[in-house]
């Protein structure tokens, strides 16, 4: 099935605001603990560490989407792979996206049930998973339009509450700064942190309206680094704050350090309901996004079956299972389970369909 990019053009600038959304949702809850786990030495090694592979990853998943312009990743790889393609990417692919939703739903409902919303039925608040099923029921011209409005709002929230969180921080807690022994390397936690820079994977199905989608990689990399200082602030300012040792023990350490900010002249006295806020207003647009590529993926291999049904049906399965998550400690345990499928995903799901196309078209060739 073929897409025309005719019907929509989504500019670089707006892929870009895409994904500082997906950074966003995804970023200030499980990673700085697990970064502040991963490692005793300086923690933005493995930050920038991740990075830089996770620019290489969204690089290969460009050329995936250049291989075929104007279609989205699953029938790229569906034409390239055949029905193998199709039980060894788009399947898994189907998974990673669909569990995803349901791990970030229950965080951020944990999340405000622990700090703001105590008393709420937690069946109210996982309900969230609706608003992102009824955004992308506009299609991803909706969704692009309505990440630009909510950037406009969260992302200065953001950095508003890393600058006041600057206020009472002790560096000499912060050593050694330009110091590593490798431990990182040989630290599970480190590789459970790619969960934060796999949201190149969500550019599957808006990939298509791109009118150079080699150069994808670019806003990836633009939402990157603004968010690269945020995800260290994240890190830091707890450690900072309380010492490396006591953040380790924090559930929720950013948090923790929100709550612990104080000025006298500030008229907002909880900074916590501020970063929820922001956190939701990026997480309603990223089930948006994530439900268009469910569906995407879906009509790529069953063309026929209706949209909207569709988007109901994801709405509604993911709803179920978030009702089945008994804990936060069950959650940061799922983020772990799911690493070596993400990894499988972030790099051998682009290099199996690039490898395979360049030697579909050495073959034919040579005929």
């Amino acid at each position: 099935m073929k897409h025309s990019n005719e019907e929509l053009n989504i500019s670089m600038p707006q892929y870009c605001v895409v994904q500082m959304m997906v950074f966003g949702a995804i970023s200030s809850h499980v990673y700085p603990w697990l970064v502040l786990q991963s490692t005793t030495q300086s923690y933005w090694i493995p930050i920038l560490t991740w990075m830089l592979l996770g620019v290489l990853g969204a690089w290969l998943f460009s050329r995936v989407l250049a291989l075929h312009q104007g279609e989205d990743a699953y029938t790229i790889t569906k034409r390239v792979l055949g029905w193998p393609g199709v039980i060894l990417f788009i399947l898994p692919l189907l998974w990673f996206m669909w569990s995803a939703m349901v791990i970030v739903v229950r965080a951020h409902s944990e999340i405000i049930s622990m700090t703001i919303l105590h008393s709420t039925p937690q069946w109210f608040l996982d309900g969230m998973i609706f608003i992102g099923v009824f955004l992308a029921f506009g299609g991803i011209g909706s969704i692009i339009r309505a990440s630009v409005i909510f950037l406009l709002v969260s992302f200065p929230l953001s950095v508003g509450l890393v600058l006041l969180g600057f206020g009472d921080l002790n560096f000499n807690l912060g050593k050694p700064w330009l110091h590593t022994n490798g431990d990182f390397l040989t630290s599970s936690k480190f590789y459970t942190t790619s969960f934060v820079w796999a949201g190149y994977l969500y550019y599957a199905a808006s990939g298509r309206y791109a009118k150079n989608p080699k150069k994808l990689w670019r806003p990836y990399t633009v939402a990157a680094l603004c968010f690269l200082p945020l995800l260290a602030a994240s890190v830091y300012q707890p450690a900072l704050t309380f010492s490396p040792e006591m953040t380790r023990i924090l559930t929720l350490p950013y948090i923790s350090k929100m709550d612990s900010v104080s000025y006298y002249w500030l008229l907002i006295e909880n900074l916590t309901a501020v970063f929820i806020v922001s956190s939701i207003l990026y997480l309603f647009l990223m089930l948006a996004l994530i439900m268009n590529c469910i569906v995407t993926a879906i009509r790529a291999v069953f063309p026929q079956w209706n949209e909207k049904w569709l988007y109901l049906l994801s709405g509604i399965t993911a709803y179920t299972a978030i009702r089945l998550i008994p804990s936060w400690e069950w959650i940061e345990r799922a983020v772990e389970w799911d690493t070596v499928l993400r990894l499988y995903l972030m790099y051998c799901f682009p290099l199996a369909v690039l490898a395979m196309s360049l030697i579909s078209n050495k073959i034919r060739a040579r005929r």
